[in-house]
């Protein structure tokens, strides 16, 4: 293998977020009797987007960002008296249910397994991503799990990466691989600190950022091709 160490996102590079966001999305609203969930979700991914960018940037911790992003949809819709805390568990718990790994990535995961090093690196909360691995039963799969909520620092943060090097005793960083969806976080997070990095742009996403990893991937079965020696 050319690499020791692999780090993986979760979401949306090896589990299929989007989907089970939009279920628990349309569950929640649906708790709330409130109608035209298909054309408030845009809304709501616009919201929490801002949300994570400013807790990726170290601007709000954790606990604001549950509290905010749906206080702050709700504001936008014009709907009051929910509890924005209570909708964000309820949210959270219907991720849960609704996770599913994305084609190919148990796969990936069980040749990998025992040739190189595997972690996970994730800007998710604990209280979702925990208990996601765990209902996936894919935990013993990875030498390292990182998940930011529970260090206080998030990717791309240098502190974030520090952390995860840590973790993984310090390997020679061009022997270790960054793999993940996201430009704004795993990408940039791995360039900054001089890893190495693969964009996992399974759901055709555009490159606006002028970001160049190092290889770019749209299924997850093409990781091998520059994996392996």
């Amino acid at each position: 293998m050319k690499y020791d160490w692999i780090l993986f996102d979760l979401d949306n590079t090896l589990m299929d977020f989007s989907n089970a966001s939009h279920k628990a999305f349309h569950r929640l609203l649906e708790s709330h009797g409130i109608r035209h969930a298909e054309e408030l979700y845009p809304v709501y991914k616009q919201v929490n987007f801002e949300i994570w960018k400013d807790f990726e940037k170290g601007k709000i911790d954790a606990s604001t960002l549950k509290a905010k992003r749906f206080h702050d949809f709700f504001m936008k819709i014009g709907v009051k008296g929910i509890d924005s805390k209570e909708s964000n568990d309820t949210y959270v718990n219907h991720v849960i249910e609704y996770s599913t790994m994305l084609e190919g990535s148990l796969e990936l995961l069980e040749s990998l397994k025992g040739r190189v090093k595997l972690a996970i690196i994730t800007n998710g909360l604990k209280e979702a991503q925990r208990p996601r691995i765990k209902r996936l039963n894919i935990d013993h799969y990875f030498d390292v799990i990182v998940v930011s909520d529970e260090i206080g620092v998030a990717k791309p943060q240098k502190g974030f990466f520090d952390f995860v090097m840590n973790e993984c005793g310090f390997p020679e960083k061009q022997k270790t691989l960054v793999v993940g969806d996201s430009l704004n976080s795993d990408i940039k997070g791995g360039l900054d600190y001089g890893l190495p990095t693969c964009w996992c742009n399974l759901f055709g996403q555009e490159n606006k950022g002028g970001l160049k990893p190092d290889f770019e991937i749209n299924h997850l079965s093409q990781l091998h091709s520059f994996i392996e020696e």
